[in-house]
């Protein structure tokens, strides 16, 4: 039996140090759990009453971490795997489990056999049950609920099904399935045999559905669907009968035509994904609509035109077609690397968002977090295209002053075009003619020696202009405009530590209305927050949420900071730090957004940021790394 006293957040950290056969760095240890260093140092304290009995411990060494320092690593796994043989869940891994635990299950399943099962408290599984009822409701089912009897999953076997599809990863769900191998196999035969042109995304999710199809069938679930809307004789039904007669085959049974349907549907919106059949009843000009009124958007909200990208427009074209065909199939495609592109590319995921709006508007459908994404990719690439041409823009026009020589002033002039290669013009000016520098009008001039000319940004240089003074100035830049950047966008009366939420809901509401004593945001800033919410989740990774509305309101630009006491979570993903944007028109606005990108990206950074008790304590942290983002 295990020690009472070994919480379940302190198993979860014991299997840490058993997976573990080295010195883990205590940093590691607070951004893996999302806790503080004074929490991970308590729970090694209990783990270590309860390791005495095994004659070991866990021993820490200056500079390497913690390590699990013991000769009976084998013992303490028996001992601690003999309690369950399922592992300890993160939120989102419970919701998976108790989803497929359900779905699979006829009979009503008690709160109580459930709480056993995953080893949770019984207000835990209470919260998973709450989340799994909403989640569920969008393929049209229901979970039922009868006194003394418990709960259980109602619905259509089309709308079950989808669910598996878009709920539970394949491992999971799949596990212990026999007979499946033959399917990868039999289908990618049958493609090149037709000369079938597909993405592999797309070929693996058409696989995952057949394999849920033969499960279900398998586990006395067949599907109920009309049959008449099959076009027969062509490809896709000529495809479809082939898979149902190869699984029948296989497991020597027969299937009714209605699971020949079910293949149908789900080959005829993906298989011509490349092709120029693909969505034929969506018209090009429709598509292009939808593209246009997005750039409009995103141009009247953050300045940014991309017009003129026709590989932005090609690619969105290419795309939205056949993913407008799935999605109003109600079929969408699991994304591997969601949360990479999430916290890769925050700002184009977000603008990703206002064109998943315009779609979802006008198709009456709805995209997910995986459609969100595979858009983002197109949008993220113009992003860097465009922004390749404006970074350049802050030094178009640079005066150097050379008092060395004439020929020292050309190598000058020469090396200072080799570091701003998309710099419009480059001039040579003599110290004693600065009437001719200002007519000039240079965003910063490079000086050998300190002068002061209305004004204008001076970087007084060597006259070689040496690989350091080439960083040290690049890194200035960066410090320079970090500082400008937090000067501007936060403040004391907008930064909170310790926030005290236990859910997603509640820290909205904190945040927002912290945001409106300011008096810069309309009265219901809380309530289009939590409409850019419902479109796609707002945690992008690394323990951050960047919550913003649908839509500019505010008077100016302005970003709240919360930090939690505890991470909760959101959408699947552990929070600790909340960004809350209040947004007006603003060409500037595009700094910021990459500058909290960059933050997204700096886990050590996170790190710190999660421990910081003061907003001046925030800034300087992040000062202190400007030179990295």
């Amino acid at each position: 039996m295990i020690n009472m006293n070994l919480i379940e957040k302190d198993m979860k950290l014991l299997e840490e140090f058993l997976r573990e056969e080295q010195y883990i760095p205590i940093k590691n240890l607070m951004f893996a759990f999302g806790v503080s260093e004074k929490t991970i140092r308590n729970s090694i304290g209990s783990i270590n009453v309860f390791l005495e009995k095994f004659n070991s411990k866990i021993v820490a060494k200056r500079g390497e971490g913690y390590y699990l320092r013991t000769s009976n690593r084998e013992e303490i796994l028996k001992s601690i795997t003999r309690v369950s043989d399922t592992p300890f869940f993160s939120s989102s891994d419970l919701l998976e489990n108790v989803f497929k635990r359900l779905i699979e299950e006829v009979k009503y399943v008690k709160l109580e056999e459930l709480c056993d099962e995953y080893y949770v408290s019984r207000s835990k599984m209470s919260s998973i049950i709450s989340k799994l009822k909403k989640e569920i409701q969008t393929y049209g089912l229901v979970l039922k609920s009868k006194p003394h009897y418990g709960f259980k999953i109602s619905g259509t076997e089309l709308g079950k099904r989808l669910a598996i599809a878009n709920m539970l990863r394949p491992k999971i769900y799949l596990d212990g399935t026999p007979k499946l191998f033959f399917i990868e196999d039999f289908i990618v035969k049958e493609w090149k045999i037709r000369d079938i042109n597909c993405s592999d995304i797309v070929l693996q999710n058409i696989i995952y559905h057949i394999k849920i199809m033969i499960r279900r069938v398998l586990a006395g679930h067949p599907i109920d669907i009309p049959t008449e809307n099959m076009t027969e004789g062509s490809l896709e039904h000529e495809v479809s009968q082939s898979i149902i007669e190869k699984v029948e085959n296989v497991f020597t049974m027969k299937m009714s035509d209605a699971e020949i349907v079910y293949v149908y549907s789900h080959i005829s919106g993906q298989i011509f994904q490349n092709d120029s059949q693909a969505g034929m009843h969506i018209s090009d000009a429709r598509i292009n609509m939808i593209i246009d009124s997005f750039l409009e958007k995103i141009e009247s909200m953050y300045d940014i035109s991309l017009w003129k990208d026709q590989k932005l427009r090609s690619g969105l074209l290419i795309h939205l077609r056949p993913l407008i065909g799935r999605i109003m199939k109600d079929i969408h495609l699991r994304n591997p690397i969601l949360h990479d592109i999430k916290k890769q590319f925050a700002f184009a995921f977000n603008l990703a968002v206002l064109l998943a709006e315009k779609v979802n508007s006008i198709f009456k459908c709805q995209l997910n977090d995986d459609d969100i994404a595979y858009l983002t990719m197109h949008i993220g690439l113009a992003l860097e295209r465009d922004f390749k041409k404006f970074d350049d823009k802050n030094f178009n026009r640079i005066a150097i002053i050379c008092t060395t020589g004439q020929g020292t002033a050309q190598l000058l002039k020469f090396k200072i075009e080799q570091t701003f290669p998309k710099a419009h013009m480059i001039k040579n000016f003599s110290l004693y003619h600065q009437e001719d520098v200002i007519a000039f009008n240079p965003d910063i001039i490079f000086s050998t020696v300190p002068v002061d000319i209305n004004n204008i940004p001076i970087e007084v240089i060597s006259p070689f202009f040496t690989e350091e003074e080439k960083r040290k100035l690049l890194e200035e830049k960066s410090k320079v405009k970090t500082e400008y950047i937090l000067d501007k966008y936060f403040s004391k009366d907008l930064f909170q530590s310790n926030l005290d939420c236990n859910d997603q809901k509640e820290a909205i509401t904190k945040m927002c209305d912290l945001i409106g004593k300011t008096g810069i945001t309309p009265p219901n800033f809380e309530e289009l927050c939590l409409i850019r919410e419902s479109l796609a989740s707002t945690a992008f990774g690394n323990q951050i949420a960047l919550v913003h509305p649908i839509e500019l309101c505010s008077e100016v630009t302005k970003i709240g900071i919360g930090i939690l006491k505890k991470p909760i979570d959101w959408s699947g993903l552990p929070v600790k730090i909340i960004f809350t944007i209040a947004q007006a028109k603003s060409s500037e606005v595009r700094d910021l957004l990459l500058f909290i990108q960059e933050l997204v990206h700096n886990k050590e950074l996170m790190i710190q940021l999660c421990e910081v008790n003061s907003f001046d304590e925030w800034k300087e942290t992040i000062i202190s790394y400007s030179e990295n983002l």
